[in-house]
């Protein structure tokens, strides 16, 4: 059998690339360090990785990493297969460290890139199918590539309500997480992604248009409140007018939480 054993880096600083691939992978571990020579210098080297895989970090590093957006040679990244994305996300935002790219929607595998301290781009994997026709499907993906500097929160909720005013329950799919916490008015709370889907979708058929006006967004860190005034025409061409607030959590770039406190009554 072949298989790839490890990759052989070159940073400016271990610990801090060590941190970051730690943080990545709780169960890695420092396999081996010690000290040797390379053109003429001294340097620090250390395996980190499990008993099969591993990852070698060499300090002494000199001059610039290659641009990740640009086309000189070298590595562009280096990819992981994990179990939890979503789980591997959290607890790399949480230690403070941002997401570079969140990969399209694909209906067999989700990904994000990071880029840790020393400049190398990982990417991160979960298969949401064991069958390898499916999980190694080229093509199927939606949506659009999310990178992080096309990624300001407040943006991001005036386009959710524009994409919510055109119906568009394809872009919802796209920005809400799997853990998803969704209620709109006083319909009990949705758990699962499908079930919310499948509500919106319901409530956009029970209108003939809506038109959302934000007077007020407060962001604090993952946490997003908005309000303001919806519009709505009935199916009978009635109009009806409500104020809303909505509480929203945002991680690694997807919605979890999407609570609409609105009387709606009347509509």
């Amino acid at each position: 059998m072949n298989r790839l054993e490890h990759a052989n880096l070159v940073v400016k600083d271990i610990q801090s690339s060590l941190d970051f691939l730690l943080t990545a992978f709780p169960l890695w571990r420092v396999r081996g360090e010690g000290q040797g020579k390379w053109a003429g210098r001294a340097r620090n080297w250390l395996h980190v990785g499990d008993d099969d895989y591993y990852l070698t970090l060499n300090d002494g590093a000199e001059g610039e990493i290659r641009d990740l957006r640009g086309i000189t040679p070298g590595l562009a990244h280096l990819g992981f297969v994990v179990d939890d994305v979503d789980s591997l996300i959290q607890r790399l935002t949480n230690k403070g460290y941002e997401i570079d790219i969140v990969g399209q929607n694909h209906p067999y595998r989700k990904t994000v890139y990071f880029i840790d301290p020393n400049g190398f781009q990982f990417e991160f994997i979960q298969y949401l199918s064991s069958e390898a026709v499916l999980k190694n499907q080229y093509g199927g993906e939606s949506g659009e590539i999310l990178r992080s500097e096309k990624f300001n929160i407040q943006e991001f909720v005036e386009e959710l309500y524009r994409q919510v005013d055109r119906k568009n329950v394809e872009y919802l799919d796209q920005v809400l997480g799997d853990d998803i916490r969704f209620c709109i008015g006083n319909n009990p709370i949705i758990s699962d992604k499908n079930e919310v889907l499948i509500a919106n979708k319901n409530f956009f058929h029970s209108i003939a248009k809506m038109t959302h006006n934000i007077t007020n967004i407060l962001i604090d860190g993952t946490q997003v409140s908005c309000n303001g005034r919806v519009d709505y025409v009935r199916l009978d061409g009635s109009g009806f007018s409500a104020v809303f607030s909505t509480a929203l959590k945002i991680d690694g770039h997807k919605i979890t939480e999407y609570l609409v406190f609105a009387d709606l009554s009347g509509l």
